[in-house]
C-alpha cells in the first residue's frame, strides 16, 4: 500500500474548508434568540457565560453537578455537558433538584467572591456585579421552574 502525503494533505484542507463554512453559517444563520427558544438553550446561554451568570462553571463543576444529579456526563465542551445533564430531566421535581445543586455550587463561588471582597475592600465593585448577575440567573431559573411541564419535550419549552 502506497502512502500519498499530498492526497492526505488535500483531504485535510478540504475538511478544514468545509468545517469553516459550517461554523460561519452557524454563527450567522439562525434566529438570534427569537421566541420558541427552549429552556435548555436559554440555560446554556445564561448559565455558561460568566458575564451573564456571574459565575464560571468549569467542566469539573459541570461533572460534579451531573454526578450529584445522577447523570455521569463525559468531560467535553461545557455547552454539551450542560445539555446532557438537562436532557436527563423528566419532571419538575428533578428540575428543582438540579437547580438546587447548581445554586449550591454558585453559593460556594459567591462565598469566595465575598471573602475576596472582605480581604480586599477596593475590589468590591468587581465582585458586586457578579453577585447581582447570579441573583438575576436565579430569578430566571425560578421562572423556568414555574413554567416547566414535565414529560413535554424539553427543547420546546419556553422560558
Amino acid at each position: 500500500m502506497e502512502f500519498d502525503l499530498n492526497r492526505v494533505r488535500e483531504e485535510f484542507e478540504s475538511i478544514k474548508r468545509k468545517k469553516g463554512e459550517e461554523e460561519t453559517c452557524s454563527l450567522t444563520c439562525g434566529d438570534d434568540g427569537v421566541e420558541g427558544e427552549g429552556f435548555i438553550e436559554t440555560l446554556q446561554k445564561e448559565l455558561l457565560p460568566p458575564a451573564r451568570s456571574g459565575i464560571y462553571l468549569s467542566r469539573l463543576d459541570l461533572k460534579v453537578i451531573g454526578l450529584e444529579f445522577g447523570e455521569d456526563v463525559q468531560i467535553r465542551e461545557r455547552k454539551r455537558m450542560l445539555r446532557d445533564i438537562l436532557r436527563a430531566v423528566t419532571s419538575k421535581e428533578e428540575l428543582e433538584r438540579l437547580f438546587s445543586i447548581i445554586n449550591r455550587v454558585a453559593d460556594e463561588k459567591i462565598a469566595i467572591y465575598r471573602e475576596l471582597a472582605t480581604h480586599f475592600p477596593h475590589s468590591w465593585e468587581i465582585w458586586e456585579w457578579r453577585i447581582e448577575r447570579n441573583r438575576e440567573l436565579r430569578a430566571l431559573m425560578e421562572r423556568i421552574l414555574t413554567n416547566f411541564e414535565g414529560g413535554a419535550p424539553l427543547s420546546s419549552q419556553e422560558s
